[in-house]
């Protein structure tokens, strides 16, 4: 599952067999939607539907920065609570994501 729909964990949780969890600090959520606000002003990011521009408002931003106060502690609740043979992996830093990509990258070589 993608995304930040904290609405619908209580549904998508329970079938998911590994979760990944990017914690990241707020700063650096901020100062990423603040480069690509810039880099696609007016425009679609290629990851989102052609009607969909980049836009940025102070609600978004308010979101962002209460982010890890307001709704990380329910998240990482909810993650406490799944079961054993349900893997939670949490990344806190781009450099932990690059080695977990890697890895899977490397595991997948080996199974082909």
């Amino acid at each position: 599952m993608d995304g930040n729909y904290s609405g619908t964990l209580d549904v998508r949780l329970p079938v998911a067999d590994t979760v990944i969890f990017l914690d990241f600090p707020r700063l650096l959520c901020l100062s990423r939607v603040i480069k690509r606000r810039f880099i696609y002003a007016g425009k679609s990011r290629p990851d989102m539907a052609s009607d969909c521009p980049e836009r940025l408002n102070w609600e978004f931003i308010k979101y962002i920065w209460s982010y890890p106060i307001i709704r990380r502690p329910g998240i990482l609740e909810k993650l406490s609570q799944l079961t054993p043979n349900q893997q939670v992996i949490i990344l806190n830093k781009s450099r932990e994501v690059r080695e977990f990509l890697q890895n899977i990258s490397h595991n997948s070589d080996l199974i082909n």
